[in-house]
């Protein structure tokens, strides 16, 4: 920081000089507090990265525990033209056949034909869907057929009659259609206006013999036959829990068919389970991988990781061994332990899978894996549990942070000190330096006044 400029009595560059001594003596003390701050920051991100490789593998316990990931069913279809199927882990491993007698449709209505140009009159339409009614003012400067469309479509208490307008050689007919399939939806519209009102040609309940409007498409329930004993319906394509914990998602009827049924095919995800177990095994390697990069020391290079030396990393390791080694107590008999799933810890530290005997374990053992890992005392839990006493908000892990967090405040704290010090050193150097300046040139005077007198004498 210039303060002032060069001096003119004594020739000195003040400025350049003061900063030079004030940067001399900042120097070492800015180079501590950068050195500690870096030492600090390389600290946190070592710590922010173990503790994310063990949130990974502790998420993943948690989606064990919670969210039936080891209970996977899958449900299949031998002829998907006619239906599909998903299964939740609810669902019973067996065939059943389904024979799709019906399918749901929705409601839909047409008017005979007039002129879309002609004003149809005042009057009222109460229009009925699903046990639901709302009535549509039409007012006589806005009763053209495509003014009633947009009254019926606007109106904000329509539960979903959607209306249209299909034009033939004749003239325009409205169309009312129900946005959702099945016999509760149907559509009943009663007219308010004058018998002679072109509105009566709106008219329509299927309860009566005689309507203004033609059923297009009549409103149908969805029917099934399930292993030729049961007669399930729905409002909708999709027939939901009754084969237990299964979807059934219609197309197509099988009446006419050759096969004139489908065949569901609910069974084991095997896959699914093998492949989150695998992932369990990953995320101990990716943790077991970090860990070895960030404790590491090499005696030959003398190279060491950010954490050398750190206990935590050396408690995590072997607490998660044990929890590896030790039986479950409440598992199941044919899975209590890691191993006997062929899981098992290799000479370099890293898990490895024995991929013939969990094969094996799914296959026979199928409901027991899943009791062993998502038990309420399994082994999800018991690593989790182990997990969240290190990286949770009392954690080691995140005691270690805020320790270091404390540091870099003081070290924010050290740097503001040393700037306001600098800044004094700074003025009082200078200052310092003014005066000598001011001095000489008074000294610089008064020799000038002394030799200018010589020659007289």
């Amino acid at each position: 920081m210039n303060i002032g400029a060069a001096a003119t009595a004594s020739g000195l560059d003040i400025n350049n000089m003061v900063n030079k001594i004030v940067e001399s003596e900042r120097a070492p003390k800015e180079a501590r507090i950068n050195q500690q701050r870096d030492q600090v920051d390389v600290s946190l991100s070592a710590y922010g990265r173990l503790k994310g490789s063990l949130d990974t593998m502790k998420n993943l316990m948690s989606d064990f525990r919670r969210n039936d990931a080891l209970s996977a069913r899958m449900a299949s279809s031998d002829d998907t033209d006619v239906l599909t199927a998903t299964a939740s882990p609810e669902a019973i491993p067996g065939k059943y056949t389904v024979n799709v007698q019906q399918l749901a449709q929705s409601h839909k209505i047409v008017s005979s034909s007039f002129d879309e140009k002609e004003k149809l009159g005042a009057g009222k339409l109460a229009i009925g869907l699903a046990g639901t009614q709302f009535t549509v003012d039409i007012p006589e400067d806005e009763s053209k057929v495509l003014d009633v469309v947009r009254l019926i479509n606007r109106h904000p208490s329509n539960p979903g009659v959607m209306a249209s307008i299909i034009k033939d050689d004749v003239g325009a007919r409205l169309v009312l259609a129900s946005d959702k399939s099945g016999e509760e939806n149907s559509i009943k519209v009663k007219v308010d206006a004058p018998s002679f009102s072109t509105l009566q040609k709106f008219g329509f309940n299927s309860n009566h013999d005689v309507n203004s409007m033609t059923e297009m498409q009549q409103a149908k329930d969805a029917r099934v036959l399930i292993d030729g004993l049961a007669v399930v319906t729905s409002s909708a394509n999709v027939i939901e829990d009754a084969i237990k914990g299964v979807d059934l998602n219609l197309a197509q009827l099988t009446d006419g068919l050759e096969t004139p049924h489908a065949v569901v095919d609910v069974s084991y995800d095997r896959n699914q389970v093998g492949g989150a177990i695998e992932q369990f095994v990953n995320a101990y390697n990716q943790f077991f991988d970090v860990s070895q990069e960030l404790g590491k020391f090499d005696p030959q290079t003398q190279e060491k990781g950010p954490l050398v030396g750190d206990t935590i990393i050396r408690a995590v390791t072997n607490q998660l061994r044990a929890a590896f080694s030790n039986p479950v107590e409440d598992a199941p008999e044919s899975v209590k332990t890691l191993s006997e799933l062929g899981i098992t810890t290799s000479m370099n530290g890293r898990l490895e899978v024995d991929y013939d005997m969990l094969d094996k374990q799914l296959d026979k053992n199928f409901a027991d894996v899943g009791e062993f890992f998502g038990g309420p005392k399994g082994f999800a839990r018991r690593v989790e549990d182990l997990i969240h006493s290190h990286t949770g908000i009392t954690g080691s892990i995140r005691g270690r942070e805020n320790s270091l967090n404390d540091q870099v405040t003081r070290l924010n704290s050290d740097q503001a000190k040393l700037d306001r010090r600098m800044d004094s050193v700074q003025k009082r150097t200078h200052d310092q330096f003014t005066a000598m300046d001011s001095a000489m040139g008074k000294m610089q005077g008064q020799l000038g006044s002394m030799m200018s007198m010589m020659p007289q004498m």
